[in-house]
């Protein structure tokens, strides 16, 4: 199967499930479109790159899992209760209904990966690359640099769905691998290889 890019202008916008800021998601699975106001966590996994630019609460998404990554900027505080700090390319999971807080100084992007728990699992491994590295995974996020993938040049926010065997540049890539649980009822969605 060829891979595709989904490329950062592309990302389409949708509001935070609680109003307070916005995400660009960049692809979803699910037979439900999480743009659609009413249908928020009605996914089985989706793929976005969120930009936090103030201090304030995260939205609740029960029964959902979530991998939260800093993709630009210095770093991140989120209280879970217990204060937590995330810094830059360092992968942070957490249950979708905690209640949480994010603290910045400054803005960041974060990386989200959410599943839908007992339906999708999500593992995400970030790696600095500089030259030739080949990757295992459903999608391949640049996170910072410049990379080729086959003849397509790839920027900051640009994703890769079903990666080829090998990526070159120099910067910071996310490898997002999806496993579905195989008891669990099949579901469409957009941009990942079903396996």
């Amino acid at each position: 199967m060829r891979f595709r890019v989904l490329r950062a202008a592309e990302h389409r916008p949708v509001p935070w499930k609680n109003g307070l800021g916005v995400t660009y998601e960049v692809a979803h699975g699910s037979g439900e479109p999480p743009g659609d106001r009413g249908a928020a966590d009605r996914f089985d996994w989706r793929l976005s790159f969120a930009e936090i630019e103030r201090p304030g609460a995260f939205s609740v998404f029960p029964g959902i899992d979530r991998i939260l990554t800093v993709a630009a900027g210095d770093e991140l505080r989120l209280m879970l209760p217990r204060a937590r700090v995330l810094r830059p390319f360092e992968p942070f999971a957490f249950a979708g209904e905690a209640e949480v807080t994010a603290e910045v100084a400054a803005p960041v992007v974060a990386f989200n990966v959410m599943t839908r728990r007992g339906v999708v699992t999500a593992a995400v491994e970030c790696r600095r690359v500089t030259g030739e590295e080949s990757v295992q995974g459903d999608f391949l996020a640049v996170l910072d640099g410049a990379f080729t993938v086959g003849s397509e040049l790839l920027g900051v926010r640009d994703v890769v769905a079903g990666p080829p065997a090998s990526v070159t540049g120099a910067g910071v890539v996310a490898v997002v691998a999806l496993s579905p649980n195989l008891s669990a009822p099949a579901s469409g969605g957009s941009g990942a290889p079903h396996r």
